[in-house]
């Protein structure tokens, strides 16, 4: 049992926050260098790395901001990764879903500096506010945007698919590719008026019905520019649309059908202008649509 006592001053944490963020605010409010206090730790325990690494120290950490046993370890993804540091987190199935850090919304936050590691987006649901970069948008008057933001809590982060994944990098590169005109691949203002089509396109492309078909090898790149050009162009229409050929999506032997359309599966055939330009990307935006972990059902 470790034997250690609390600081001075306690804080309470905050739901996924981080513990490197824990640790800064803890050593913010009592005044305390936080290589000074790393160094106290390692006089007590010398298998602490010498490099400030809080996420080495969570139950240390936990006794010195007097929080309860395990605290830090539920809030900041759950298991540990018995990988360890020598294991890249996106070969790991367990720290593969937890997103990258980010900056909670100063609201929620009362103006502090916290860092969360949770399925979060750019947009505060509670405040109705774009928080994701310095740009402090208001989007109380834009009831998509925080319905796509619905749909990151929602459908995208049961299948570990967060706001900044190749997933909606994806999404917004077939939109481009789709329409180039519309310069979707802006960032700023342009990410802000495209970020419900992104989202809503994302839970469209990472839909069991169609990654089913995505993780198929034998599905040749012009069958695959073709479903992907089919879905941006219903979803253009609509939801019931893309929906509707999620619906239709059928493999059949060396055939593929997409709707009332049947295509070999592969080998060339005439292609629109927009899946022409797909055609290069297809399988690139292949893999980085099947980087999230999915449950294959029943074809």
């Amino acid at each position: 049992m470790i034997m250690l006592s609390s600081l001075p001053i306690g804080l309470s944490l905050y739901p996924g926050e981080t513990p490197a963020s824990y640790w800064s605010r803890l050593c913010a409010v009592n005044a305390i260098a936080e290589k000074d206090l790393w160094l106290a730790l390692r006089k007590r325990d010398r298998a602490l790395p010498i490099r400030v690494t809080p996420r080495s120290a969570l139950a240390y950490i936990e006794l010195l901001g007097g929080l309860a046993t395990g605290a830090l370890l539920h809030d900041t993804g759950g298991l540990a990764c018995g990988h360890g540091g020598a294991t890249r987190q996106v070969e790991c199935p367990t720290c593969r879903l937890i997103p990258p850090p980010v900056v909670l919304c100063k609201r929620c936050a009362s103006g502090h500096r916290i860092v969360v590691a949770r399925m979060h987006g750019p947009v505060c649901l509670r405040h109705r506010r774009w928080c994701s970069n310095p740009d402090d948008v208001d989007v109380i008057a834009r009831p998509d945007h925080l319905a796509a933001q619905r749909v990151l809590n929602g459908p995208l982060a049961a299948r570990g698919v967060h706001y900044r994944s190749p997933e909606v990098r994806a999404a917004a590169e077939l939109l481009t590719l789709h329409s180039p005109g519309d310069g979707v691949e802006g960032v700023n203002e342009d990410e802000v008026r495209f970020f419900s089509r992104r989202v809503r396109l994302t839970a469209l492309l990472t839909d069991s019905r169609l990654v089913n078909i995505l993780m198929v090898p034998t599905v040749g790149t012009y069958a695959l520019a073709m479903i992907l050009d089919q879905i941006v162009t219903a979803h253009a229409m609509g939801h019931r649309a893309a929906l509707g050929v999620l619906d239709g999506l059928q493999l059949q032997g060396r055939e593929l059908r997409i709707g009332t359309c049947v295509v070999p599966i592969q080998g060339g055939r005439t292609l629109t202008p927009s899946a022409q330009r797909m055609l290069d990307r297809a399988k690139t935006i292949r893999a980085h649509l099947l980087h999230h972990r999915v449950e294959p059902v029943a074809r």
